[in-house]
């Protein structure tokens, strides 16, 4: 089995999505091999524009391989947010991250 790529949304009231990217690279590739237009398929655009408009959620934005199917990581997200959230911001790439500011009262 190979790994797959995902796009993922998260913030301080957990998973917001997991889009599996694995087939859009390939069209991608496919269409920059025959001089097409690139597929404009993943919400990314409004993904960010969703964490920069609630900062207070503290949004993050990732990507990150695994063998697991989709429904499978919904699985982990449901019954393990924290885990897995851990897990991608040890072994993903990050795309947004809001800042945490220090508290200045605590």
């Amino acid at each position: 089995m190979k790994a797959r790529t995902f796009l993922t949304s998260f913030d301080t009231t957990g998973f917001e999505c997991l889009i599996d990217l694995t087939d859009y690279d390939k069209r991608a590739m496919w269409a920059s091999l025959s001089n097409q237009s690139l597929p404009n398929e993943i919400p990314l655009h409004q993904m960010l524009m969703r964490a920069r408009l609630n900062p207070q959620r503290f949004p993050e934005i990732w990507t990150f391989q695994s063998y697991l199917t989709t429904d499978q990581l919904w699985t982990v997200a449901e019954e393990n947010p924290q885990g897995l959230a851990d897990l991608v911001r040890k072994e993903g790439t990050e795309v947004f991250v809001t800042p945490k500011q220090k508290a200045v009262i605590e």
